[in-house]
C-alpha cells in the first residue's frame, strides 16, 4: 500500500472521536467587499471594486494554486498554464508582468523572468486573497490592471475558545493529474499575547489529462511549502507580527512556461527556491489620530533553468553547447506604512490617510554552456544580452482626504512616485562605453478622486470615481540587445541608440481610469443578508510600450494607446440554510498599435459565474454547484504580409462544477469537488503570441478530509 494511505486513514479514523458540529463552525460566504486595513470605513472607499476570497471559498473549491482560487471573480481572468508557475493574473485586459502587483501578507513577490508566471504561492497556507481591479492610489503605484493581496492563516483561525494549542492535519487527492497534497498546521496561544503558527504542506502530481483522454506533457506538479507565522500584543494596541514562507519546486516544465503551449520553446529541469519574510506592525491606541500600520517585506525568488541536447526540442543547449544552465536569483525588498486620522470639522466627519511606500527589486541572471568556447564569444561571464541584471528602485507618497457630510462622501487623493532603474552587469558597462545613461529616472504623479452618494441614507450606494495610473517599462524593456529587444536599426531606423539597448528612449505608460457604481446593502437580519454591486468602467491607456517606433528622423516615440470599457457585476446572499453569490464580466475596446487600428481582441471573453448551495441536517452538510459561461474570445491565428496580424475566434467554453461538504464534528469535515463533471473541452487563455492556449484539464474529482486536535 502507498505510503500516504496510513495518513489517509489516521484522519478518517480520528473523526470519531470529535464533539458535533455547530451552526457557528459551519463555511460561510464572505462578503463582496473586505478592506482589511485602516483606509477602509468611508463610503468613498466601499465604492471601490474590490473582491475577497475567503477561506470557506478555497475549502469549498479545494483551489490548487490562487489562481484557481480566484475563479469566478468579476473583472478577473488568467493567461497562461496550466501550471501554476506559468500562469499569470489578467484583470480588465491588463496582464503583462507589472500590471498586476502580487503581494503575500504585505510583501511584493512580483519579479520579471521571461514567459513565466513566477506567482509561488500555496492556496493551503492562506486565509484570503483580495483582489482590487484597476489601479488604486493607496495600493501602490506601477500597476494598471490591479492588485491581488493574499493573506496567511494565524493561529486564532484554528484556536477554540480556551484552547492554548492544537494540530491539524488534511490530506487531499486529485484524480485529473493523480496529485496528492498533504499538510499539517501546528498552532498555539502560550500566553493571552501571543499567537504562534507552523505548517508545511506538500503538492505532488503528474500530467494532467485532457478531456479526449489524452494528457499534456510536462504539466505535474512537485512543490513543498513551509510557513512560520507568530504575533505578539504589546500593552493594549500594539501588534507586532512575522512571517516567513518558503516554497520549494523540481520538475521538468516548458521553458516559455506562460504560453500555453508546453514544448514549444523546448523542456528543461527547472529548480525553484522562493522566500517571503515580513515583519508587520499595526499601532491603534485609544486616539483619533493615530491608525497606523508599517509592513517590511523581502522576497527571494531563485530560479535554475537546466537544458539538456537530449530534450526534443531544446531550447538553446544543442551538442555544442551541451547543457546549458540559466540561473536566475531576484531579491525584492518593499516597505509599506501608512497612517489614518479620523476627526469632525463640526458636521463633517474627516479621515486623512497618509502613506509612504517603497520597492527595491534587484535581479541578477546567468547563461553558462560546457562549452568554453561558446561561454566566451556569446556568453562572457555569464552575460546574457537578452535577460540583463540590473535594479529598479521606487519611492511612492500618497494623501487621501475623505469628507462626508450627510449622505455624500468626497475623497481626493494625490501620489507621487519615483524610480531609478540601472543597468548592471555588461550592460551597463556596453552604455557607458557608448556614452549612454545607464541609469533612468522616472517621476510620476497621479491623482485619484472619489464621490459617493446615499439617496436613502441606508442601502443604496451611488458612486463614481476618477484614478490615473502607470506602469514602468522593466529592467528587460529598458537594457535587453539582441532580437528580443526593439532598438535597432530594422524596427525604429536611424532612431536607434548606438549601443542598440533602449533605456532612456521609453517613457513610462500611463492610464486614465473612470467608474460608475451602484451598489446594494440592505441591513442584515436573522442570520440574512445580500449585497450587490454594478461598476461600469472605461480605461484608456497612452505610450503603449509595444508601439515603439521611430516618429519623426531620428527620432522614437510610443505613439500606440488603446482603451477599454466593461461592466462588471456582482452579487451574494447568506441565509440559514442558503447562500450563492454571481458575477458578470464583460470587456472591449480598440487599440491603435502605432500605425492601424484594431479590436482589443485579447481580452478574455465575457463570463458569468453563479454559485448555489444549502446547508442541510444543523449545518453538517453543504452542497452546491458552480456555474460559468466563458464566451468566445479573439486570439492571433497567422499573420498575413507586412506582419499583420490575422485574427482569429477561440470558442468559449461552459463548466460545471459540483461540491459537497460533511462535517461530523466540528474537529473534522470530508470534502468532494467534481471540477469540469461535463468533460468539457476548452482551451486556455495566451498562447504564444497571443494565439490560442493549451487545452484545458478534463473532469477532476477531488477528495479533501482534515481533522483537528
Amino acid at each position: 500500500m502507498p505510503s500516504h494511505h496510513p495518513l489517509l486513514m489516521l484522519l478518517v479514523a480520528a473523526t470519531a472521536a470529535s464533539a458535533p458540529a455547530t451552526g457557528d463552525d459551519a463555511l460561510r460566504v464572505p462578503t463582496i467587499t473586505v478592506r482589511g486595513t485602516a483606509e477602509a470605513a468611508s463610503d468613498a472607499r466601499r465604492i471601490e471594486p474590490v473582491s475577497t476570497v475567503n477561506r470557506a471559498d478555497m475549502e469549498r473549491f479545494q483551489a490548487s494554486n490562487v489562481f484557481e482560487a480566484v475563479a469566478g471573480t468579476p473583472g478577473v481572468s488568467v493567461n497562461g498554464g496550466p501550471r501554476s508557475s506559468g500562469m499569470k493574473f489578467n484583470i480588465r485586459g491588463y496582464s503583462d508582468s507589472e500590471d498586476v502587483q502580487i503581494r503575500l501578507d504585505g510583501a511584493v513577490k512580483n519579479f520579471e523572468k521571461y514567459r513565466f508566471g513566477g506567482t509561488f504561492i500555496e492556496p493551503e497556507l492562506l486565509k484570503s486573497i483580495v483582489v482590487v481591479r484597476g489601479p488604486d492610489i493607496l495600493s501602490g503605484g506601477g500597476a494598471l490592471g490591479g492588485s491581488v493581496s493574499s493573506v496567511t492563516r494565524d493561529a486564532a483561525d484554528f484556536l477554540r475558545p480556551d484552547q492554548r494549542a492544537g494540530l491539524r492535519l488534511k490530506y487531499a487527492t486529485g484524480s485529473v493529474n493523480g496529485e496528492i497534497q498533504r499538510t499539517a498546521i501546528g498552532f498555539a496561544r502560550p500566553t493571552d499575547r501571543i499567537d504562534l503558527l507552523v505548517a508545511g504542506s506538500r503538492r505532488q502530481s503528474g500530467d494532467y489529462r485532457l478531456a479526449d483522454g489524452s494528457t499534456l506533457d510536462v504539466s505535474g506538479t512537485n512543490q513543498r511549502s513551509l510557513m512560520f507565522k507568530g504575533s505578539v500584543l504589546i500593552g493594549d494596541s500594539l501588534t507586532v507580527t512575522l512571517s516567513a514562507v518558503d516554497l520549494f519546486d523540481r520538475g521538468r516544465q516548458p521553458f516559455d512556461a506562460s504560453a500555453g503551449q508546453p514544448g514549444l520553446f523546448g523542456v528543461v529541469t527547472r529548480t525553484v527556491e522562493d522566500e517571503s519574510r515580513t515583519l508587520a506592525v499595526r499601532w491603534q491606541p485609544d486616539s483619533r489620530w493615530i491608525d497606523l500600520g508599517a509592513t517590511l517585506g523581502r522576497s527571494v525568488s531563485r530560479v535554475n533553468d537546466l537544458s539538456r541536447p537530449d530534450v526534443s526540442p531544446p531550447p538553446f543547449a544543442n551538442v555544442i553547447t551541451g547543457r546549458v544552465n540559466d540561473d536566475y536569483a531576484y531579491d525584492v525588498t518593499s516597505f509599506d506604512a501608512r497612517n489614518t486620522s479620523r476627526f469632525e470639522w463640526g458636521p463633517m466627519r474627516n479621515e486623512l490617510t497618509l502613506a509612504l511606500q517603497s520597492v527595491r527589486n534587484l535581479r541578477d541572471v546567468r547563461r553558462v554552456t560546457e562549452n568554453a568556447a561558446i561561454n566566451a564569444s556569446l556568453y562572457p561571464g555569464g552575460f546574457n544580452e537578452a535577460q540583463p541584471d540590473g535594479e529598479r528602485e521606487s519611492w511612492g507618497a500618497v494623501a487621501m482626504h475623505t469628507f462626508t457630510l450627510g449622505h455624500w462622501s468626497l475623497s481626493p487623493a494625490l501620489r507621487h512616485d519615483q524610480y531609478r532603474v540601472d543597468a548592471g552587469g555588461r550592460a551597463r558597462d556596453r552604455l557607458v562605453a557608448f556614452g549612454e545613461p545607464p541609469t533612468v529616472r522616472e517621476s510620476e504623479v497621479t491623482r485619484q478622486l472619489t464621490l459617493s452618494w446615499r439617496p436613502d441614507g441606508r442601502e443604496w450606494l451611488l458612486g463614481a470615481r476618477y484614478v490615473e495610473g502607470f506602469r514602468p517599462p522593466l529592467v528587460d524593456e529598458y537594457f535587453t540587445r539582441g532580437g528580443f529587444g526593439r532598438c535597432f536599426p530594422g524596427l525604429i531606423g536611424s532612431a536607434a541608440p548606438a549601443s542598440r539597448m533602449c533605456g532612456a528612449l521609453y517613457e513610462p505608460e500611463r492610464s486614465k481610469t473612470t467608474e460608475a457604481t451602484l451598489a446594494w446593502s440592505p441591513p442584515a437580519f436573522d442570520a440574512w443578508s445580500m449585497d450587490a454591486k454594478l461598476t461600469l468602467f472605461r480605461s484608456v491607456r497612452r505610450r503603449t510600450l509595444l508601439s515603439l517606433q521611430q516618429v519623426a528622423p531620428g527620432i522614437a516615440g510610443q505613439p500606440g494607446w488603446d482603451e477599454r470599457q466593461g461592466i462588471e457585476a456582482e452579487a451574494r446572499f447568506d441565509t440559514r440554510h442558503w447562500f450563492g453569490n454571481l458575477s458578470y464580466t464583460r470587456i472591449d475596446g480598440r487599440v491603435f498599435d502605432g500605425t492601424r487600428m484594431l479590436d482589443l481582441f485579447d481580452v478574455p471573453g465575457n463570463t458569468l459565474a453563479i454559485t448555489l448551495g444549502a446547508r442541510l441536517f444543523g449545518d453538517q452538510w453543504d452542497t452546491g454547484l458552480r456555474f460559468r459561461d466563458v464566451s468566445s474570445r479573439g486570439v492571433v491565428t497567422g499573420l498575413a504580409p507586412g506582419n499583420r496580424l490575422i485574427v482569429g475566434t477561440q470558442p468559449g467554453h461552459e463548466l460545471l462544477d459540483l461540491f459537497l461538504g460533511f462535517r461530523p464534528s466540528r474537529d473534522a469535515e470530508y470534502r468532494i469537488t467534481l471540477e469540469n463533471a461535463t468533460n468539457e473541452p476548452y482551451f486556455l487563455n495566451d498562447g504564444f503570441g497571443g494565439a490560442q492556449g493549451s487545452p484545458a484539464p478534463g473532469r477532476n474529482l477531488r477528495f479533501s478530509v482534515w481533522v483537528q486536535f
